[in-house]
């Protein structure tokens, strides 16, 4: 199908790509390039790529097919370095979860085809050392060519990722980022300020505590890559977080006007247990909203994450509802509590504030690894 590709970033996802194309017998030559050397050394001794190359450039030349499977931040650098050296009607494409950063590339990158794409998989892992060849087997994959694709190219790329075991379905640039915004990036921003929330109130994970564990898994993906997806995506992600915010302040305002309290003693079985209940419930509601907005069902889009996220909700409603009236100034506090934090990382993407975010995103890797271990 392609003589040779060339992948530009040997993470997870790159590296995954690369095993998967050799277990399809996709690409009779495949090269990659990585900052990290050691990612490609361990690919190559995998036999998931035959060659690593000192530079873009370098990886690039002849190659039938480019894949941008590095950070989104490097697509602008990346697109300079490679296009003096792009073979004329190759494909580049990538597998990143925003696709307006590729879909600005196209002016750079002249007389190749770029198609867009992004594989609805992953862990919160990261590096070669996770890929998995069989990652995308059983996944939808969206397709994103843009207006002028050539229709050619974007049959190829469908035929491949259907050799690779997605199931491929195509839509336009921006409504992929609204949908993603609602059903992966804000999911992902909900477990992030609730892992550091937790933690900075003392919590420890039980980890026999199945809900909670889902609830937490995704606030330990790399802050490298959410800072990226939280700039590139900020115009989509922004009004979401604005309209959960939104709905968690109702929340709040609603178990204010309840009962008279009962006492407390002992706030984390409430912290552990109803705050992820209300975080979840809120988060449908922002989905469910959207989706009336935009007159179709997007559940089909959300990945793991999303289920995880969303899993506390299932847990035993009724019950929830009754308990939760019960304790709703101390439920009301704890949403206030987590509220400016929730505010703070809209803030720092309304300012492009791309540092203090990653600073700050970072800090909460490590406080979700400490509460979730």
């Amino acid at each position: 199908m392609f003589p040779k590709i060339a992948i530009l970033g040997l993470g997870q996802l790159g590296g995954s790509f690369a095993l998967a194309c050799r277990n399809a017998d996709i690409g009779d030559e495949v090269v990659g390039y990585d900052p990290l050397r050691a990612n490609g050394e361990l690919l190559v001794m995998h036999g998931a790529i035959d060659d690593v190359c000192d530079t873009p450039a370098d990886a690039v030349k002849n190659a039938d097919l480019v894949m941008f499977a590095s950070p989104l931040r490097t697509y602008g650098a990346l697109a300079g370095a490679i296009a003096p050296h792009l073979k004329k009607g190759a494909i580049v494409t990538d597998i990143g979860s925003v696709k307006l950063p590729m879909a600005a590339l196209a002016p750079v990158l002249k007389h190749v085809h770029v198609v867009p794409g992004h594989p609805i998989a992953g862990t919160e892992k990261s590096g070669a050392a996770v890929a998995n060849g069989a990652l995308f087997e059983e996944k939808l994959f969206i397709l994103t060519p843009l207006e002028n694709t050539d229709k050619d190219a974007s049959a190829k790329m469908t035929r491949l990722w259907e050799k690779l075991g997605s199931n491929v379905l195509e839509l336009p640039v921006n409504i992929h980022d609204q949908i993603y915004a609602h059903v992966s990036h804000l999911p992902h921003l909900i477990a992030f300020v609730a892992a550091s929330f937790l933690y900075r109130q003392g919590l420890k994970a039980d980890t026999n505590d199945d809900t909670l564990q889902k609830f937490l898994r995704i606030s330990r993906s790399n802050a490298r890559m959410w800072t990226d997806v939280f700039i590139e995506n900020r115009a989509a992600i922004i009004p979401a977080l604005a309209a959960y915010q939104s709905i968690l302040a109702h929340f709040a305002k609603e178990l204010n006007s309840g009962s008279s309290p009962t006492e407390v003693r002992d706030i984390k079985p409430i912290m552990s247990s109803y705050l992820p209940r209300i975080l979840a419930a809120s988060l449908i509601s922002t989905v469910s909203v959207y989706e009336q907005h935009a007159g179709a069902s997007v559940r089909r889009f959300g990945a793991g994450g999303m289920r995880d996220i969303v899993a506390p909700s299932a847990v035993e409603p009724d019950e929830d509802i009754e308990e939760i009236s019960k304790l709703a100034p101390t439920v009301a506090l704890l949403i206030e509590g987590i509220l400016p934090m929730f505010a703070e990382i809209e803030r720092l993407m309304v300012l492009g504030e791309e540092p203090q975010l990653y600073t700050r995103l970072q800090e909460i890797e490590k406080e979700a690894t400490a509460l979730i271990a």
